[in-house]
């Protein structure tokens, strides 16, 4: 006989009611359905309990910038009842950061804007006794006012931590701090971060909140201008029982005392100088210092050419000695010009990067002095690196050594080379075309009494210039956009002589400065139309009212 097919079993659930409604539910630990657990147990207030233990769930507002506080050192806009404000409130709830409470949903109640209360509709899913509960509760948070780190600065004289000093040791002109007061003014990502720009005697002091700006800072001011940084810290106060210290940083950014077109002396003790126990130019100051050799051998320009960094500078600073600035350069006029290389064309002239002509050359040339035309037939010879900028006719401007006071002295010969010989005349740069915007050099007594003069302001004027000189530096650097112009003291023209006789000199640094009171006249005016625009429709506003 074959076995007869038996159906297997069917197994069911053992169901019992539930011992409050009796609904049938499957066997749990509290015997009861979810409805009924969810009644018992309440999740009100365990959501509605603040850090700590506290009744209350507090979140902070800045009542200066209106903004509240996701973390207590980071504010952050938001609209009353919008999705980012539900979202700082939900952080401020810690019941949430448990894993045993899941959120499901969140919207808002809504409150009156004034009521310092914000009312959140949570609901919430979590385990009891081996139930899944799901509940809607109501969470109601406290709004309180406390001051934001940034506006508290403002309200505590903004506290600094970190002060970039810059220094550059010159009292005979000012194009390094001017090359620096253009690359600021035209960076504004740089100065967002300064709290304060005082002026100080040289250069200028910067105050930041934190080292990080200032390090920043201190980078940005390297790629600019040659210059060594010394950083020094200072503690001001300390806890002992917290292991804590409140410490400031001073950043000395000491600049190179050099700027383009002096004449410097190279002793010849200075080590891996090219240019060692001769006289250079300086033709260039950026991250380092470019020079050329005032007096060249009749070789190729490449070889009278030298670049230093502002490190190699300050290993070997004794043995670069500045002996005439660009203040006291003396116009000449060119008689002849005779290129060294003989293979090179004759009469081009360089006219830029995309002329096909190298920017410099050596050559043999005769100039004689602007000023001694019909008064005398004095004339002098020189190699210059000018050859592809000048030709017979053009006036140069130079070094007159010959009449020079201190370049025949003893001291200064026992530098240089036995070999090199001291020229009469050293050629700079070529002079500017306009004859009436080019400042004849300045003589030695006009600098004299020019000198004289500004020491007899400095003692009546001292406070008056310096809040002022304050403000026109700051403004020009781009802090302070609301400078009164018509302020300005007219005693106190005289005192930047030397300097715009400078810049009539340098017609690129003078193209510079121009280029930029342009870009900022021209925010300016764009502030100005807006503000105008704002004010009319202020009036249609009213108008219509």
């Amino acid at each position: 006989m074959s076995p007869t097919a038996t159906t297997p079993p069917v197994l069911t659930s053992v169901q019992i009611p539930c011992c409050v409604c009796g609904t049938m539910i499957l066997p749990n630990a509290a015997n009861q359905c979810p409805t009924c657990l969810a009644q018992e147990f309440n999740l009100t207030e365990r959501l509605q309990r603040g850090p700590a233990g506290q009744k209350h769930i507090v979140i902070h507002q800045c009542r200066n910038c209106r903004r509240f506080a996701r973390t207590p050192t980071r504010y952050e806009f938001a609209e009353h009842e919008s999705p980012e404000l539900l979202s700082i409130c939900l952080k401020h709830i810690p019941a949430l950061n448990q894993h045993d409470l899941q959120l499901v949903d969140a919207s808002w109640i809504w409150t009156e804007p004034h009521c310092m209360r914000l009312k959140v509709r949570l609901t919430v899913r979590t385990e009891l006794l081996s139930v899944v509960v799901q509940q809607r509760v109501m969470v109601e948070l406290h709004v309180q006012f406390q001051m934001c780190p940034e506006c508290n600065r403002d309200f505590t004289n903004r506290t600094w931590h970190a002060l970039v000093q810059v220094r550059q040791v010159r009292n005979d002109s000012k194009k390094g701090l001017a090359a620096l007061e253009m690359a600021l003014a035209k960076n504004k990502t740089i100065r967002q971060h300064v709290l304060k720009v005082d002026t100080k005697k040289n250069g200028f002091d910067f105050y930041f909140l934190s080292n990080t700006h200032a390090q920043t800072f201190t980078n940005f001011l390297q790629r600019v201008a040659a210059m060594r940084i010394q950083r020094t810290t200072k503690m001001v106060s300390a806890d002992n029982h917290s292991n804590t210290a409140n410490m400031k940083t001073t950043f000395m950014a000491q600049m190179v005392p050099l700027c383009r077109d002096d004449l410097v002396l190279i002793h010849r003790k200075a080590a891996g100088s090219k240019l060692a126990g001769s006289l250079a130019i300086v033709t260039k100051v950026s991250s380092t210092i470019q020079f050329v050799g005032a007096s060249p051998k009749r070789t190729h320009v490449s070889d009278s050419m030298m670049e230093l960094s502002a490190d190699q500078y300050y290993k070997t600073e004794k043995h670069y000695q500045m002996l005439q600035a660009g203040h006291r350069l003396v116009r000449f006029v060119v008689l002849d010009v005779e290129l060294c290389d003989e293979q090179a064309p004759s009469g081009q002239l360089y006219e830029g990067p995309h002329s096909g002509v190298e920017k410099y050359a050596l050559a043999d040339v005769t100039v004689a002095r602007e000023s001694d035309f019909g008064v005398n037939d004095e004339m002098f010879a020189c190699v210059t690196h000018l050859g592809h900028w000048i030709a017979a006719g053009d006036v140069v401007l130079g070094y007159d050594l010959v009449n020079s006071v201190g370049t025949d002295d003893w001291e200064m010969q026992e530098q240089l080379h036995g070999g090199f010989t001291l020229p009469d005349v050293v050629l700079v740069k070529k002079a500017p075309r306009n004859k009436e915007t080019a400042a004849v050099g300045v003589d030695e007594q006009e600098g004299q009494k020019r000198m004289t003069k500004k020491r007899e302001r400095r003692k009546r004027y001292k406070e008056g210039r310096k809040q002022k000189e304050l403000e026109e530096t700051a403004g020009r650097m781009g802090f302070f956009d609301d400078i009164n112009e018509e302020q300005v003291d007219e005693e106190g023209e005289d005192v930047d002589a030397d300097f715009e006789a400078e810049l009539a000199n340098d017609p690129e640094l003078a193209a510079e400065l121009l280029n930029l009171e342009r870009d900022l006249a021209q925010l300016d005016d764009g502030d100005v139309v807006a503000e105008g625009e704002d004010n009319q429709l202020v009036e249609e506003d009213n108008q219509d009212s």
